[in-house]
């Protein structure tokens, strides 16, 4: 198997011209084509895709929007920051900030996949190091939810991206393919939130290092 020293990540996200106009505009799509070099052919190649999204809480407040109304502009950001979000109190849930850092933004990871013959590099990881940074505040929260690929409704991916994927060789019992992928992504510093399929991480005001594919 080639070893890949270096790549790099291809971001492609859509933001107003105008001033925002609604709570769905304080919601920035993103997704991320990620590339490794190859010594081989001289050049990068593409191992993998990530996706997700930016909900900028402060933003959305400072333009005189209501959180509640943030949430609802997205059914999908709505059941996502359900997991983190007191509603009682009007800020995160205390389970995942317990010392009331101020957080002004959320990071969602809504999906992530490297190609199976470049596995065993860590670019899982990386590419989530590496986007976290990217899109990096000051204090924010890093959001997704270990959902196992293979069990995921097949009509949401096509045929030939199953057949990339080589899904028909994933683990087949649930249980033991979530606790693999929970385990996997504990290596970036992540936690599960109670017992949901959902982890999370606070960035506060440092720069983490990913060393060997892991958060030191």
């Amino acid at each position: 198997m080639e070893d890949f020293t270096s790549g790099s990540i291809i971001f492609t996200s859509n933001s107003r011209l105008e001033d925002p106009i609604e709570p769905s505009n304080f919601i920035t799509e993103f997704s991320g084509i990620i590339k490794a070099y190859s010594e081989e052919i001289q050049d990068e190649v593409e191992v993998g895709r990530i996706e997700g999204s930016i909900v900028e809480m402060k933003k959305n407040s400072n333009y005189g929007y209501l959180v509640n109304d943030l949430f609802d502009a997205s059914s999908e950001i709505d059941e996502y920051m359900a997991q983190v979000w007191d509603y009682d109190n009007h800020d995160y849930s205390k389970s995942v900030n317990p010392e009331a850092e101020y957080l002004c933004d959320t990071l969602i990871l809504e999906k992530l996949y490297i190609y199976p013959e470049f596995n065993g590099h860590s670019y899982g990881l990386a590419a989530i190091q590496r986007t976290i940074e990217h899109f990096d505040r000051d204090n924010f929260l890093v959001l997704f939810k270990a959902d196992p690929l293979q069990f995921i409704e097949k009509g949401r991916h096509s045929d030939n991206f199953n057949k990339r994927m080589d899904i028909s060789k994933f683990e087949t019992e649930k249980n033991k393919a979530l606790k693999s992928l929970m385990s996997y992504y504990s290596l970036g510093g992540f936690k599960r939130i109670g017992k949901t399929k959902y982890m999370c991480k606070l960035k506060v005001g440092y720069k983490e290092e990913l060393i060997n594919g892991v958060i030191q």
